[in-house]
């Protein structure tokens, strides 16, 4: 599926989602989009303007290098 594509699914289904699970429903998308291979930059252009994805990805690619700083903390 193209990343256009992708982002009209988003943008028809988020209006059924509850409010409150808007971010999470987010961070799925953006778990997508990283897993098709793009890089965060293309994923904010991708998005932009959206706020519940914008702050989905801060939280997704937060995680990510908070896994990667306690993996360099096991390194001694």
């Amino acid at each position: 599926m193209e990343s256009e594509s992708l982002y009209e699914l988003w943008e028809t289904l988020v209006n059924y989602i509850p409010g409150k699970d808007r971010i999470e429903a987010g961070e799925m998308f953006i778990k997508q989009c990283d897993e098709l291979g793009m890089s965060p930059e293309d994923i904010e252009i991708l998005i932009d303007g959206d706020k519940i994805l914008e702050v989905a990805l801060d939280r997704y690619f937060e995680d990510d290098d908070e896994d990667y700083y306690e993996e360099d903390d096991d390194w001694d």
